[in-house]
C-alpha cells in the first residue's frame, strides 16, 4: 500500500499517525487521548523521551545496538508477542512462562531483566549497551 507513513522517512509525531489513520480508515480520531484510549496508539517513551527534538542517549552506538535500544524505548521489536501478533510465532509467550513483550524482556523477566530497567537503558551506559548486546539481541533471536 502506497502512501503510507513508511514514506515519510525519519521520526514523526503520534499526531501524524492519527491523522493518517483517520484518513485512512475514515474515523474520526484526530485526538491522540482517543487514540491511546482505544489501543491504536501505544506510548511507551512518553516519560522517557522528554524531548523529542534532541539527540536522544545512545545515538553514537553501533547501529545495531541503537536500533534494538529504541524498539525497547518503543516497545515495538521483534518479541514474541509481536511476532505472534504479526502471525510469525507460535506462542507469545515467554521462556519464563509470561507473555514476551519488550517491557515484559528489559524490566520483568526473571531470564533477561536489567537491572534498573528501560530507565537505565534509555540512559545507555556501558551495561546498558552490553545488556543490549549480548542478553537482548540473544533472546530476540530465539
Amino acid at each position: 500500500m502506497l502512501g503510507g507513513p513508511w514514506h515519510l522517512g525519519g521520526s514523526w509525531t503520534v499526531s501524524i499517525l492519527v491523522n493518517w489513520l483517520s484518513g485512512v480508515f475514515g474515523h474520526d480520531i484526530c485526538r491522540h487521548n482517543y487514540a491511546v484510549e482505544r489501543g491504536l496508539v501505544v506510548v511507551v517513551s512518553h516519560a522517557i523521551v522528554t524531548d523529542p527534538i534532541i539527540s536522544q542517549p545512545g545515538c553514537d552506538l553501533p547501529r545495531h545496538t541503537w536500533s534494538l535500544m529504541n524498539c525497547f524505548r518503543t516497545g515495538q521489536g521483534p518479541c514474541r508477542a509481536n511476532l505472534h501478533k504479526w502471525g510469525l510465532a507460535k506462542s507469545p509467550s515467554c521462556d519464563c512462562g509470561q507473555g514476551q513483550t519488550m517491557k515484559h524482556i528489559v524490566d520483568t523477566c526473571p531470564l533477561t531483566k536489567f537491572e534498573g530497567g528501560l530507565n537505565l537503558v534509555h540512559e545507555s551506559d556501558d551495561d546498558a549497551a552490553i545488556w543490549l548486546e549480548s542478553t537482548a539481541t540473544a533472546t530476540l533471536a530465539k
